[in-house]
Parts: C-alpha cells; structure tokens; sequence
C-alpha cells in the first residue's frame, strides 16, 4: 500500500474523514426532509501481461484500471427537490497521489423541471464537461476494464516543459509517461504527457445542464483545460476552461452529441521560456467532437471521434510560421446482451498524431508522436444483483521503431453495496 509523506497525511486523512462522515453519519445530520443515499463498489482483479501495455493505461497519479484493488465510496444527499450534493471518493493502494485528489463533491441546483424543459445549475469539482464516455467509466456499467484511448493516453508533449525546437519533440516520441520521458532539456521531472481529454481528474468550475424537448444542452467554465484538468482548488495559469456539449434525440434508442471546448493549457513555469509580450494564456488546447449511441433490442453500439489542437510556441511550419499540434481520437464500441445476467463487448480505439515539419530543412514532415491503437474485448456476467464478474483481453499497437502487439488478459470481481 502507498504509504504518504507526513506533510501530505493529514489532507488525506481530513478527505476520508469528511467522505465517511456523510458516507456513515449523513442521514444524522443532513436535517428534517433530506434524504442521504450512501452506496459503493468494490473491485477485485487479477491481470497478466506485457510491462509496456500496463504502462500505457497507467494514470498520471500511479493508478491503473489494471489495479489489484479498488474502492469506490458514494454519498448523494438530496437536501430538497431541487439540492442536491454528490461526493464520490476513490480509494486506491497503488496510486502516487493523496486521498483527497481523488475526492469528487459537487452540488446540482434544479432551477427548471418541466416535462419539455430542465435546467440545472453545477458547481464543484464537475464531471467532465466533453464527449461520451464520462458516464461510462465506471466499473459496473463499462463493459471492458480499460478506457478509450483520447479519454487518458499521454502524449509526448508537457505542460511545464517546452521542446526548443521541432526537432526536440521529435526525439522524444513515445515518451509520454513519466517513466519514459527524458525531459527535453534532458531533465525529466517525472510529469506525465497531455491525453487529449484525461477523464479520471474532474475540474473546478460550474456547468448549466438540461435538456429542451429532444435536445440536451451543457454549458461549463472550469479552471483547468480537458488535457489537464484541476483536481484541486488551485491553478496553474490565468486562463479558464469554455466547454459546450449539445445533444439530439431524432428517435427513441439514438443519441447524438457534439462538444467543444478550449482553454489555456500551459503551466505558468514555462513563463521565462516565452518570447517577449507572450503570456502562458496566449497558447490554447482546442478540441471538438461528435459520437453516437444506438441502442436496438440487447445490443449497443456506441461511437466517438475528435480532432485536438494545441498551440505551441515553439513549434514551426516549413516556412518559419506558428504551427499547431493535432491529434485526432476515435472509438468505437459495442455491448451485447446474450442471456439474462451474461453479456460480451469489446471497444476499438485509436490516436492519429498530425505532421510537422522535421527541423531538418528539407521540408520533410513526420508525425509528431507515434500512433496508436488499442482493441479490448471481453465477456461479463452479474451473478446476481450486486455481484459482476468479467474476464477481459486488450491487445496494443503503440508504434515506434520495433514496436510489438503488447497484450493484457485480465479478470475481475465488482462488489456493489
């Protein structure tokens, strides 16, 4: 089990007393007519497979959907009709961070419930405002073990550390975990690359959802960027997040959605790195997508695509001008229910990274970090209500020079109580 720094003990113990105290005591002191629903999950698994594959769905806090054990604690008080404050509390043995970086509270105020039309309004440490896989993540309603690609893979790029050339972060492909990178300035400080969107830290800010006759709506300003999200009350630039979801439902059974978002992504650290007149909030993370959900009878079919840029100031075209670096994300994926209790599903997921110029002045340009995919697939069964078994494989393609098809075969045990 991790064992934590005394400076950083007492916050983690602080978390864990104020999660258990709602989790435990809230129906105590919630009041007269608030209701406390306290539930969670437990999951046990057992995985075998190559160092590099477990490496690449290796979180940037040290935990893993791979991880030997987890816990998931739940508190919903539901205060009135319209308040209602969620926390959600993750523990895990294996990762790197504190307990209460992993504390999720936030509190939804129903302004509008009609029939034809809601609107609710978010504040806290929000789910992340993008995309289709949010709701999805969790164990019991996932139907694999690991995550799409765009929603967690690093790249090669870092938010405190600025390649000094193209030719720089070229050298440095593949180098997106902090176990592989060599640090530009050859000082590795043990970072993790920007994902396109890093789904397990949600970000501090405020959101306006509902929906409007067969339209969703979401509307959310954060503090951080979707690559790199504030899972604390602090910041590391001046810059906010504007993200914008929107949904349409043409029949019963499909959901169409489209999201936006962009936000300053660079750590004020790299300030003295910068031209002169430049700000760290000058250079954006910008990234649009679609998906789908189609559900017919016992099958579900579900997918995603997004094109993401971030703008660089060191990067360079051909011709001496700005270049972005771009990446595009998809997925796709189904789940099909065979018997009562039994179902399989599998997901196929993969990054394409953009060109740019090599730095060699021949014009000559190259991705400018390694592409890759990622197929899992696998079979559940709920053994009764609260109990779900899965056996799962995923097989990895993650490119570079001698890459190798780097596999995970893994079973798991979900606990709901």
């Amino acid at each position: 089990m991790t064992i934590f720094p005394t400076a950083r003990l007492l916050p983690a113990l602080l978390a864990w007393t104020l999660v258990l105290h709602v989790w435990i005591a809230g129906p105590l002191w919630a009041g007269e007519g608030a209701d406390v629903y306290t539930y969670g999950t437990v999951d046990l698994q057992l995985s075998a497979g190559d160092a590099r594959a477990l490496e690449g769905n290796q979180q940037r806090r040290g935990n893993s959907p791979y991880s030997h054990t987890k816990l998931n604690l739940f508190a919903d008080i539901v205060a009135n009709e319209r308040l209602t404050v969620f926390n959600h509390l993750t523990l895990d043995p294996s990762a790197r961070a504190t307990i209460g970086t992993f504390l999720r509270t936030w509190v939804r105020y129903s302004v509008v419930v009609r029939p034809d039309f809601d609107l609710h309004l978010q504040v806290g440490k929000i789910p992340t405002p993008f995309g289709h896989f949010t709701e999805r993540a969790y164990t019991d309603i996932n139907p694999v073990l690991g995550f799409p690609l765009m929603y967690h893979y690093s790249s090669s790029l870092r938010k405190e550390q600025l390649p000094a050339s193209n030719a720089v972060l070229l050298a440095h492909r593949g180098q997106g975990t902090p176990a592989a990178f060599t640090g530009y300035d050859g000082n590795a400080n043990g970072s993790a690359g920007l994902p396109m969107v890093y789904d397990s830290c949600w970000d501090f800010g405020g959101s306006a959802v509902g929906s409007l006759w067969r339209f969703e709506y979401l509307l959310a300003v954060t503090q951080g960027s979707l690559s790199d999200p504030r899972s604390n009350a602090s910041d590391n630039n001046d810059g906010q997040q504007l993200a914008l979801r929107l949904g349409f439902v043409p029949f019963t059974g499909l959901l169409l959605r489209t999201s936006y978002a962009r936000a300053p992504y660079l750590d004020r650290a790299v300030t003295e790195d910068l031209a002169p007149g430049q700000d760290v909030e000058d250079f954006l993370q910008e990234i649009i997508g679609v998906s789908a959900e189609y559900e017919w009878r016992h099958l579900s079919v579900i997918g995603e695509w997004a094109d993401n840029r971030w703008e660089s100031p060191t990067i360079r075209a051909a011709g001496g001008g700005d270049q972005d670096l771009q990446v595009t994300g998809f997925y796709m994926e189904g789940r099909c229910k065979l018997q009562p209790g039994w179902f399989v599903g599998g997901r196929y997921s993969g990054l394409r990274y953009g060109r740019i110029d090599d730095g060699s002045g021949t014009g000559r340009s190259i991705a400018w970090d390694w592409d890759v995919d990622r197929l899992e697939f696998g079979t559940g069964y709920w053994v009764n209500e609260v109990i779900l078994t899965k056996l799962t494989a995923q097989v990895n393609d993650a490119g570079g020079p001698g890459a190798q098809h780097d596999s995970i075969l893994a079973a798991q045990l979900t606990i709901l109580f």
